[in-house]
């Protein structure tokens, strides 16, 4: 049975239209009972109309859906409703916006993880890929289809769960300390075993239970491994924690820019888009480059 099998079987007509949160809880907790497992997605939207709208689309899409007027209570609901599935933010708020949201959540391993979806007015796109850079999975221009923000929302949720499936059923390898960057490692890709020199590594990036490899031949693919994993034998003299979401090998960096607020972002060897300095890792790359 679907969300709106079991919507309309558990709700009586005169309460369809019902917008009582009692009752809307009452509904969440009898669909919970069928089996149904929804996902939740976290709104963060200030205009009321626009919020409004994105509840109705959503709910008829069979999510389970929250929404916050503004960046702080957003913050507020992601630890308040453990966790949503993904986020849908819009950029341009007062106080707290889009980007202090993102930047927020980075501070926490789990959260920084949430999948992130910007909404943007189209005089915004420009503004859009600062957002990229904090680690944004994606953005939506406003006005949008609904269609098309529904598949989008789909095509993250599937790809977080294609990724969980492939690699669930491989055992965690627990690998030696090393010392050297010329060392080899062997990893799981694609279940086959892969060995790796440490030195080509050029950035790792976590992705839930999972960690992207970034090659300095150009190669990427994901293992399951958290970043701290990586950490705890990786030689500290040629790697650097330089994020939440960002492990970097020194030896190839290209470039170090600092930006006008005071942080930093990385430019790395075959890497097109430059990586953030969290502002927790700014010191140790101001102490490794005298900065």
């Amino acid at each position: 049975m679907n969300y709106r099998e079991a919507r309309y079987k558990i709700q009586a007509p005169s309460l369809c239209y019902c917008t009582s949160s009692i009752i809307q809880k009452f509904v969440i907790r009898r669909i919970q009972d069928t089996g149904y497992k929804m996902k939740k997605i976290l709104i963060i939207e200030d205009n009321r109309s626009i919020r409004e709208n994105l509840i109705d689309v959503l709910e008829t899409n069979n999510f389970q859906v929250f929404a916050a007027s503004n960046g702080k209570e957003g913050i507020k609901l992601v630890s308040t409703i453990n966790n949503p599935d993904l986020i849908l933010c819009d950029i341009m708020m007062p106080e707290f916006d889009g980007y202090d949201v993102k930047a927020k959540l980075l501070e926490n391993e789990h959260d920084a993880l949430i999948p992130f979806i910007y909404l943007t007015a189209k005089s915004e796109v420009s503004d859009v890929r600062k957002g990229m850079i904090l680690g944004a999975d994606d953005y939506i221009v406003k006005p949008f289809d609904n269609r098309e923000l529904v598949d989008s929302i789909n095509t993250r949720l599937s790809k977080n769960e294609k990724i969980a499936k492939m690699f669930n059923s491989l055992p965690i390898k627990k690998e030696k300390k090393i010392v050297t960057e010329k060392e080899r490692i062997l990893l799981t890709v694609n279940n086959q075993p892969k060995f790796i020199v440490l030195s080509e590594i050029v950035s790792i990036k976590a992705d839930a239970n999972y960690s992207w490899i970034h090659t300095i031949c150009g190669e990427k693919f994901i293992v399951r491994k958290l970043l701290k994993d990586w950490e705890k034998f990786l030689p500290e003299k040629y790697f650097i924690r330089i994020h939440q979401s960002y492990i970097i090998n020194l030896t190839h960096i290209e470039n170090v820019e600092k930006l006008s607020n005071r942080s930093f972002i990385i430019r790395m060897k075959n890497i097109k888009n430059p990586l953030p300095v969290s502002q927790r890792c700014t010191s140790k790359i101001k102490s490794r480059f005298s900065i």
